[in-house]
């Protein structure tokens, strides 16, 4: 009984020697990345940060953390933000948001308030920290800009998740149950104030995997595989899917279907969200319907977007240049 007892005294001895020894790193590293963004001409500052949770967790709080690249017209602040981990799974990251945040994008402020901002950062061990799952989830989100209507979702799930047995090629998901719009927006085209879904389903390939190294290898897209897209609004529905792959140019081709239910809602719409003047929605909804009538239903239009020749097209319709996909 007294092996046991000092066994277990000293087993409690090293667990407590490789907490305090983890909380300590991570806390350095913590305290790294913001010197580190500094030295890059960025900003990033906080009041406090601490690592909390022994023995089973390493919780690390952070107390009114600004970030912001002046170079890009981002900035982001909050009142705090926490990051917790298991401390014999330290690759399993969890952090947690509050309301209240405050974001700036091109000079245009932004307020963020939620019930629930969490988010899921699963990396492989290994020296590369590869990424292997991430799921962002919100709950009563409200972006409100400084000038505008609101914004709010009931809930929305991002998230992207690698491949299994593939280098650089993620699965990305997005859901948004219950999206509002600006009710004069959706007066003027006679929709309802409320989007009922807007959800897609995706795989990409990038030319470098998402690891501690994207800062350098800087991954850029070389393929998409749209499984599915679609945007619930009323009687308007919205589908697309297809692919896009670079051609011998680095140029995107491919063609991407795109489906509208009650496709006659479209043009005010577009009118409404200012895309076009309200003097060409006549001819928009004529030159939509002549194209809408080639198919079985005379309420629905499938339109392919095609990207050929580095040359985009929506329809009969030229949209420009095809944009270049990454190396």
């Amino acid at each position: 009984m007294r092996g046991l007892i000092w066994l277990t005294v000293i087993l409690a001895g090293l667990w407590g020697g490789w907490w305090l020894v983890g909380s300590r790193g991570v806390e350095a590293a913590a305290r790294g990345w913001f010197d580190a963004e500094v030295a890059q001409g960025r900003v990033a500052t906080y009041e406090t940060l601490a690592v909390r949770g022994f023995p089973s967790r390493f919780d690390l709080t952070i107390t009114a953390p600004v970030l912001a690249d002046p170079a890009e017209g981002m900035a982001w602040r909050a009142p705090f933000a926490q990051v917790f981990a298991m401390s014999w799974k330290p690759w399993h990251v969890i952090a947690a948001l509050p309301g209240d945040q405050e974001m700036s994008v091109f000079g245009q402020e932004f307020g963020l308030d939620t019930d629930r901002l969490m988010a899921s950062l699963l990396l492989v061990p290994g020296p590369d920290l590869a990424l292997s799952e991430a799921v962002v989830e919100g709950d009563a989100l409200v972006l409100t800009p400084e000038t505008g209507a609101a914004l709010g979702a009931k809930r929305a799930v991002v998230s992207i998740r690698a491949e299994e047995g593939a280098e650089a090629i993620y699965r990305l998901g997005l859901a948004v149950d219950s999206l509002g719009v600006d009710p004069a927006l959706a007066t003027a085209a006679g929709l309802g104030a409320t989007v009922e879904a807007v959800a897609l389903d995706a795989t990409v390939t990038l030319s470098a995997p998402l690891d501690r190294h994207a800062g350098q290898s800087r991954p850029a897209l070389r393929a998409l595989d749209l499984t599915e897209a679609r945007v619930l609004w009323g009687d308007l529905k919205l589908f697309a899917k297809g692919a896009l792959a670079p051609d011998d140019l680095g140029f995107a081709a491919g063609e991407i279907s795109v489906r509208v239910e009650n496709w006659r809602l479209l043009p005010p719409l577009l009118v409404a969200a200012g895309v076009i003047a309200p003097g060409f929605e006549p001819s928009l909804t004529r030159g939509l319907e002549i194209m809408a009538a080639q198919g079985e239903d005379p309420d629905v239009l499938v339109v392919p977007l095609v990207a050929k020749g580095g040359r985009m097209s929506f329809g009969p319709l030229p949209l420009g240049p095809a944009f270049v996909m990454g190396e």
